[in-house]
């Protein structure tokens, strides 16, 4: 990806590798640029750490930090124009995986539209538009690999019906102890 340029993953494109200065300066910014008419839209991310860390993040559900105690966070949910989570490069060898998803805090349909966009520190940025019918289920948007210090995104686009921990499982994440369906035990 060259820096101060926007790039769609699409299907004949579904994957881009950051440069190491990419992976590893700054912070990756992933949002969910959704309009009020999709409604109640929330973005989270399964991870899991070098130690072998596995969780979820996400801002509604108290549980905005990975990792969930100590130190300094490697991702963060939060909001600001849009629901955002925020991974600390500086921390990137610590990460190993994630899988950003979408859902509905109320647990309704959304009226998908809008874009799942990801920005790095040269202001590069990586589109996944959010074309698809109105539907319940979490959307696996995103996925992200650290391969030897250099972060591939990949566009998953996959709507799992159900909860949370069924997308979460459908991408491997299966250390997870949980409390309900789309509440981890931390």
């Amino acid at each position: 990806v060259v820096s101060g340029t926007t790039s769609l993953l699409t299907g004949p494109s579904p994957t881009v590798t950051l440069t190491r200065v990419q992976s590893g300066v700054g912070a990756l910014i992933v949002q969910a640029a959704c309009a009020e008419t999709v409604g109640d839209v929330r973005i989270g991310c399964a991870y899991q750490l070098r130690d072998g860390t596995t969780s979820l993040v996400q801002r509604t559900s108290g549980l905005p930090t990975a990792p969930h105690a100590g130190g300094r966070p490697v991702i963060r949910a939060g909001r600001e124009r849009f629901e955002t989570l925020t991974v600390d490069l500086a921390q990137v060898r610590e990460l190993r995986r994630m899988a950003v998803y979408l859902y509905s805090e109320s647990h309704q349909p959304l009226s998908w539209g809008g874009t799942v966009t990801t920005e790095t520190f040269g202001r590069s940025r990586i589109q996944i538009p959010l074309d698809r019918p109105r539907s319940g289920g979490v959307l696996v948007a995103l996925t992200v690999y650290n391969l030897n210090g250099e972060l591939v995104l990949r566009n998953e686009n996959l709507l799992v019906p159900g909860p949370i921990r069924a997308a979460a499982l459908a991408f491997g994440y299966d250390r997870i102890t949980w409390v309900d369906d789309n509440t981890p035990l931390i």
